[in-house]
């Protein structure tokens, strides 16, 4: 049976030096790491439809990874981040649906998938198709984004000027799934809000669970 393309977080795109969120409005970001601070003292904790998620950042070589996990589920992303763009070259994700069934799979790509462009400039558009590869299966995925205005942004953690960006992730099976994130300077995903409307395995989320709608937003800054 095939591994089909499961986007359940395409957000934990997170990394380098920690601070405060900018009040400012830039048009263009300069820094390529400014979206993705990375800092051993600091977890960032999101309510999701899944229950409270702690998430992680660490370096391994080149590569960064952004690690998230509740009670149901973990999520691992191998990402290369460039000064024109944003990369994920491995996912791991495991899934809790029902007490006694789970779901685990690694996604590898032959060239890593551009995610978003940078720097990120309000009206920009991209489109990226790549070939995933899963236990031995290799499926077709291609992604179609853009990015609109910066706006203000109150979540639990505090009012925070994001940028946000919407995309469309289509995969093998007619999976389609949309996808609105809100990135904020020195901090980075502060809300996501995915919106499953194809097949696989988040089609059946969304027809046996009533998953339809999968949302993230920053909670807790946690300093440790």
């Amino acid at each position: 049976m095939k591994n089909y393309y499961i986007y359940i977080i395409p957000l934990f795109l997170l990394l380098t030096a920690f601070s405060d969120a900018s009040s400012t409005k830039e048009k263009t970001v300069i820094n390529s790491h400014s979206y993705f601070p990375i800092n051993k003292n600091i977890t960032l904790i999101y309510k999701s439809s899944f229950g409270e998620s702690v998430t992680t950042y660490f370096r391994n070589g080149e590569f960064t990874i952004s690690s998230s996990e509740s009670e149901k589920f973990k999520y691992k992303q191998t990402l290369l981040i460039k000064d024109d763009g944003v990369y994920v070259s491995e996912i791991y994700q495991y899934l809790k649906i029902f007490l006694f069934i789970k779901k685990e799979a690694t996604f590898t790509y032959g060239k890593p998938l551009l995610r978003f462009p940078l720097p990120l400039t309000p009206g920009i558009n991209w489109v990226c198709e790549g070939v995933e590869y899963s236990d031995g299966d290799m499926n077709k995925v291609k992604v179609t984004g853009k990015a609109l205005d910066k706006e203000f942004v109150i979540t639990k953690a505090g009012r925070f000027e994001a940028i946000k960006l919407e995309s469309l992730i289509e995969g093998t099976a007619n999976a389609k799934n949309r996808v609105t994130e809100w990135y904020a300077e020195g901090i980075g995903l502060i809300k996501a809000k995915i919106i499953i409307e194809g097949g696989g395995v988040m089609g059946f989320l969304r027809d046996m669970l009533g998953y339809g709608t999968i949302e993230f937003e920053l909670q807790e800054i946690r300093k440790q």
